[in-house]
């Protein structure tokens, strides 16, 4: 894999992360999907304590999608299943209850309908949700991956630092940085998009309503002389029936309340449609936060005007339904903000034409009390906070974490970039690293299978692109200064070879397959003629770095003397790794074999 290839990696590997991110962002974040975590049994056996479900928003709920709604009376969410719909409500059930939720959500207060479940993972959450257990994991998980980082096995005799820091440290920092900024870059917009500051908790208040009913009773009928709440009312017995009304409105942070109210009765059949309606009391003014009011019923009244309609339409039915409704209004002023509110509650009594009963058609509710909440937005600001996963940090911590994390991130960035452009452009064994680093193998020189031919290459980009070619890895070894690369494809081994010394590029050597046996080098500046050749065992090699003149050298072919004019004007240079001698052309003296 050549350096376009490793971009390319790490592109499509970030935009998979950014797809992951987008796809799965959590409403606090601004996203589509709200993690619920399922506490309790309501929606066994599908569902089980610990679970973790994945709701997402939808424009439009069908009766048996599982669905979380936000409960005002209880102050949390819910998941459980649209059962029935009431014109704009949903009626909900859970799969494991029989009976029906009593507070029916509109759409704008269902969360989101079920998108994925994941059965136990919400305790792992729960669990990592613990600052002691979160820490702990976390540095787990970076024990793990820096010792999987750094601890590469390294082949004996070679040395793998500048493949390390110029190969798989730089990519590997290269793309965490820039997914760290991607991160940071993203949570910086969402913040900014987030207001600074939002109002203080909502002004809260609660409006409720109390009926009550009497009527005069007859001894021996009912338990007193006084017909009470809750108690039927015969026709026969009395016509007239007084309706009291208390209103309240519970909130000490409203102020200047005033409102009107009005009450009516209602007669009608709830199958045909019919109805009439009567007033008891017309528009009336209050003011303050309660009031309390009295109408009286005539309900022979109602029952003469049910059989007039049964006379003159032919309507023809058991029972009917009566109702007492009472629609107040309000206007107050909370913190300097306006508030309007209106609030309606119904009385139902149940019509046999025998007598006027209380209709309770819940028997958890009741009748006569009937209370509705209400909220305003304090106008005091307070610093807006996002939550997740139970953390709740303030926008303007995000802000800054936001900014210094992304500048942290470009910063090291172009410090990783300005290092690999100097080792780049100081180095060519750190610019074949960092191009090639993925497809470089280090081995052991005499590890090199031998093939039949070798080929020199103009360049390391020709070697890499033969074994890209090839499907096979670029094999690295080196000796003294010298850096060798190799590529071994059908017989045939095809080499690049530079050095990095002070000397510039030497010629390479030849690979075990060419080496002959070795050479014995000696360099002395004398030799001492002598009559006729010896033949003498060959001594060990000389190392030493000074040269004295005078000293005689014997080899194995012959030995001579150079007189010690000649030897007062040789002239010897030293190098590194050469050694070298000029002797003035007029006064040389030739040789016929000598090993230096």
């Amino acid at each position: 894999m050549n350096g376009r290839s490793s971009l390319m990696v790490v592109f499509v590997s970030i935009t998979a992360l950014l797809l992951f991110w987008v796809t799965f962002l959590p409403a606090q974040l601004g996203g589509w999907v709200t993690y619920v975590i399922v506490d309790g049994i309501s929606m066994e056996p599908g569902f089980v304590f610990g679970d973790l479900v994945l709701v997402r928003t939808q424009t439009d709920y069908e009766v048996g999608d599982a669905v979380v709604y936000k409960d005002e009376s209880l102050g949390g969410y819910v998941f459980h299943r649209i059962v029935d719909m009431d014109l704009d409500r949903y009626i909900l059930q859970g799969d494991n209850n029989g009976w029906l939720d009593s507070y029916h959500p509109s759409r704008d207060e269902i969360v989101g309908k079920l998108w994925l479940h994941a059965p136990k993972l919400g305790r792992t959450i729960e669990w990592m949700r613990t600052p002691l257990n979160l820490a702990l994991a976390i540095g787990l998980l970076g024990g793990v991956f820096m010792f999987d980082l750094f601890n590469k096995p390294k082949q004996k005799g070679t040395d793998n630092s500048s493949s390390f820091q110029m190969g798989v440290f730089p990519q590997t920092a290269l793309f965490s940085l820039g997914l760290l900024a991607l991160l940071f870059l993203g949570l910086g917009i969402f913040a900014f998009l987030r207001p600074l500051n939002q109002p203080e908790e909502n002004i809260s208040y609660q409006q409720d309503g109390m009926y009550y009913y009497s009527a005069t009773g007859t001894p021996g009928v009912y338990d007193t002389d006084m017909v009470r709440s809750g108690e039927p009312v015969f026709t026969k017995l009395t016509c007239f029936l007084n309706i009291g009304y208390t209103y309240n409105i519970l909130g000490d942070r409203l102020q200047g309340a005033t409102g009107t109210y009005k009450m009516s009765a209602r007669i009608l059949d709830e199958q045909g449609g019919w109805q009439r309606t009567l007033p008891l009391n017309g528009e009336t003014v209050f003011s303050g936060n309660t009031f309390f009011t009295m109408a009286t019923l005539d309900l022979c009244q109602m029952e003469s005007l049910v059989q007039l309609v049964e006379k003159e339409a032919g309507l023809k039915q058991v029972s009917y339904t009566l109702e007492i409704v009472t629609d107040v209004s309000f206007a107050a002023t909370a913190e300097g903000n306006f508030v309007s509110d209106s609030f309606s509650q119904v009385l139902p009594f149940k019509y046999d034409k025998v007598q006027f009963y209380l209709a309770e058609n819940d028997p958890q509710v009741d009748a006569l009390y009937s209370t509705t909440p209400g909220l305003v937005e304090s106008s005091v600001l307070e610093p807006n906070t996002i939550s997740f996963l139970g953390l709740t940090v303030s926008v303007w911590a995000v802000r800054m974490v936001s900014l210094l994390g992304f500048g942290a991130a470009l910063i090291g960035l172009g410090i990783i970039g300005i290092g690999l452009y100097r080792a780049a452009s100081q180095s060519q064994e750190a610019l074949t690293q960092l191009k090639y680093g993925s497809m470089l193998l280090d081995v052991m020189e005499q590890n090199l299978a031998p093939t039949s031919s070798i080929i020199d290459v103009a360049s390391v980009d020709d070697l890499a692109r033969l074994a890209e070619r090839h499907g096979t890895m670029i094999l690295h070894t080196s000796r003294n200064f010298l850096q060798f690369y190799f590529v071994q494809v059908n017989g045939a081994t095809y080499r690049y070879v530079f050095s990095t010394g002070r000397k510039g590029i030497e010629e390479p050597d030849l690979l075990p397959a060419e080496k002959e046996a070795p050479i014995e080098v000696r360099s002395t500046p004398a030799l001492e003629p002598i009559s006729k050749p010896v033949q003498k065992p060959i001594p060990e090699p000389i190392l030493e770095n000074e040269i004295l003149p005078s000293q005689p050298v014997q080899d194995e072919f012959f030995e001579m003397e150079i007189p010690k004019k000649v030897q007062e004007q040789v002239e010897y240079i030293l190098k590194t790794g050469e050694i070298e001698f000029v002797m003035p052309p007029q006064e040389a003296v030739m040789l016929k074999q000598v090993r230096l």
